[in-house]
């Protein structure tokens, strides 16, 4: 398995047969960066926000298929696109090519303008290791860690709209056990990844 970071909390995920997933390439990501992505078979957007959600972005990627939340569908209106749209809700559990992705909601908490319908987090399995992506989780929510072991977490450290890092580190102490962990949603305020990085010098594998 291969995993791929893009601005703000952007991933795209090769498993070992070659297939991509990517999941919130957002409006944060530029044409630049995004021409470097390549080849995208399938998308998953966790929630509205444009800097996890933007149609230009996901078209340009040439997927296959693309899940979304029922909150996401609805702007996209009457156009025609060249993918199949599958719409997921919290509590799927779905398969694309041989990963598993189970979906959970997580608190977004009170700095957002309007409350969102869905905001997803979820879990992956990739060739037999566990990921886990919190996705813009703000107060401790979604599905229970307490005995969850993953090879990878990826965690928002940004403040304000998402966990900061002394937050996203009390978060991570309370996984059974966590291989490494991905900062993500930090593009703003850099000083936070380098503030988790020196919480979780003792205990955790920072990127």
């Amino acid at each position: 398995m291969k995993i791929e970071k893009y601005e703000q909390s952007g991933f795209v995920i090769e498993n070992n047969s070659g297939f991509r997933l990517a999941f919130d390439i957002g409006n944060k990501t530029s044409n630049s960066d995004l021409a470097k992505v390549g080849r995208v078979d399938a998308f998953i957007v966790s929630h509205i926000h444009g800097d996890h959600f933007d149609i230009q972005n996901i078209k340009s990627l040439k997927i296959k298929n693309l899940f979304l939340n029922a909150e996401c569908l609805e702007t996209l209106g009457e156009e025609s696109f060249n993918f199949k749209i599958n719409v997921v809700e919290v509590g799927d559990t779905i398969f694309i090519d041989d990963m598993t992705v189970t979906f959970f909601n997580v608190d977004h908490g009170p700095n957002v303008s309007a409350p969102l319908k869905e905001n997803f987090g979820f879990l992956l399995n990739v060739d037999g290791q566990n990921i886990y992506f919190a996705g813009d989780m703000f107060y401790e929510s979604g599905i229970d860690v307490s005995s969850l072991e993953v090879d990878l977490a990826l965690l928002p450290v940004g403040t304000f709209y998402t966990f900061g890092p002394e937050e996203a580190f009390i978060f991570a102490k309370k996984f059974k056990k966590i291989g490494k962990i991905i900062s993500m949603h930090y593009d703003k305020t850099p000083e936070t990844h380098e503030k988790f990085i020196a919480l979780s010098k003792e205990s955790f594998q920072v990127e």
